[in-house]
């Protein structure tokens, strides 16, 4: 009984010390949803630390900020520098987040409200979550609508 009670001790005090370090796992939900948070904050540093260094983001379309993008600092670069430019009022709103379980990961698509001035539209995001962190994000976005809404 003793060993037993030393074992279950031990084991809670490193759990405990996990915790305080701030190791502790989100959900992939909770993870997307601090990803645009901190898109809308404008805080690029807090938004590259939620994605691995590889990430893949993938903007389909013929716009200024399509394209695919490998890390963090070239989707700052040649997305989210760029939307202001184009769009100077955009903003998303979302309207529903569903996961599910992948073989690798999780995947979760994100239906949002894309909103700014002459644009209001949807579009559906789906990101892939593993180990912590969102590895891939692909835009399916009413490119249309947007390529309309433009600042030229």
């Amino acid at each position: 009984m003793k060993k037993i009670l030393m074992v279950l001790i031990f084991s809670l005090t490193l759990s405990s010390q996990a915790m305080h370090h701030g190791d502790s796992p989100i959900s992939a939900e909770e993870l997307v949803k601090k990803a645009y948070s901190t898109f809308a904050a404008g805080d690029s540093k807090a938004w590259a630390k939620l994605h691995s260094a590889d990430l893949k983001f993938t903007i389909l379309g013929q716009l200024p900020h399509s394209g695919t993008y490998i890390g963090t600092e070239a989707t700052i670069k040649n997305v989210f520098e760029v939307i202001p430019v184009y769009w100077p009022s955009f903003k998303l709103e979302t309207i529903n987040i569903d996961t599910v379980d992948s073989k690798t990961g999780k995947i979760v698509y994100v239906l949002n409200k894309l909103m700014g001035d002459n644009l209001d539209s949807f579009a559906l995001h789906m990101f892939t979550v593993e180990d912590n962190k969102i590895v891939t994000f692909t835009a399916f976005d009413d490119y249309d609508s947007m390529r309309q809404a433009m600042v030229k």
